[in-house]
C-alpha cells in the first residue's frame, strides 16, 4: 500500500497545503512504524525487546500515526462541509508543531526498548540499569505536554474558521472529482443540477487544457477534442 502511495505522489506536481502536508505526515510516519515491526518479526530479537518502549514507539507510529490521516481529511474537507477555508498559515504551524513533537514522543522510545527499559512500570529509577535513560524521559515528557498544547492551535482555526475564515471557491483544491462541482456545504440532493460526466476523475497533467486539472464535468470545445483524435 506504501507502494500505492508514493506511486500516486510520484511525478505528481505537488502543492504543500494543509491537506497535502499533514497527508505527507501520515505516509513517513506509517512507513517508520512499518519498518520497526520488521523486527518484532524475528523471534530472537522480539524476545529481548518484547513488553520494551520499543513495542510502545511501534504502536504509536502505527496508529496514533493515522490522526495525520485525519487532521489531512478533516482541512480537506471543511470547505465542502462548511462553505468556508480553514487558515493556511495555521494549519501549516499546526502541521510543523504537531510533526515534530510526535517524532520527539515517540523516536526516542525505540532507544529506551533497545536499553531494555520496560514499560508499564511506576517509577524506573528503581533500576540501577534504567537510571542513564532518565534523560530521555523527561524529553518525551516535555515533548508529549508540546504535543497536546500544539492542538489547540487546530481547535481555534477551526471555530475560528467556522465563523470568520475565507468563503470558499467552489472547487478550492482544483480537484477533478463530481463532489467539488456542487456548492458548498452542497443543497439537499446535493446537486443543484445533475453533472454530465465526461471522463474519469484522474485526469490531471492533460495535454488538452492549459491548467493541471481538468475536471470530470468540463466540456472540451471542438479544438481539443480535434487534438485528443
Amino acid at each position: 500500500k506504501t507502494f500505492n502511495w508514493l506511486g500516486t505522489l510520484w511525478g505528481g506536481n505537488i502543492r504543500f497545503t494543509s491537506p497535502m502536508l499533514f497527508a505527507l505526515g501520515f505516509v513517513s510516519n506509517f512507513v517508520i512504524g512499518g519498518l520497526s515491526g520488521i523486527y518484532m518479526a524475528s523471534t530472537p530479537v522480539d524476545i529481548f525487546i518484547h513488553d520494551t518502549y520499543f513495542i510502545v514507539a511501534h504502536f504509536h507510529y502505527v496508529v496514533a500515526g493515522i490522526i495525520f490521516g485525519m487532521f489531512a481529511a478533516l482541512y480537506y474537507w471543511f470547505p465542502k462541509l462548511f462553505g468556508r477555508m480553514m487558515n493556511e498559515t495555521l494549519g501549516k504551524l499546526h502541521f510543523a508543531l504537531t510533526y515534530t513533537f510526535f517524532n520527539c514522543t515517540f523516536f526516542p522510545m525505540h532507544f529506551l526498548g533497545v536499553a531494555g527499559h520496560m514499560r508499564r512500570i511506576y517509577n524506573p529509577m528503581q533500576y540501577e540499569f534504567l537510571q542513564h535513560m532518565q534523560p530521555w524521559n523527561k524529553f518525551i515528557t516535555i515533548s508529549a505536554f508540546c504535543l497536546f498544547t500544539s492542538q489547540f492551535i487546530f481547535v481555534f482555526n477551526f471555530f475560528w474558521s467556522l465563523v470568520a475564515g475565507k468563503k470558499a471557491e467552489r472547487n478550492p483544491w482544483q480537484a477533478n472529482t463530481l463532489e467539488w462541482t456542487t456548492l458548498s456545504p452542497p443543497p439537499h440532493g446535493n446537486f443543484e443540477v445533475l453533472p454530465t460526466v465526461y471522463r474519469g476523475p484522474y485526469e490531471y497533467s492533460s495535454p488538452l487544457v492549459k491548467e493541471d486539472w481538468l475536471p470530470q464535468d468540463r466540456r472540451l470545445g471542438p479544438e481539443a477534442a480535434a487534438a485528443a483524435h
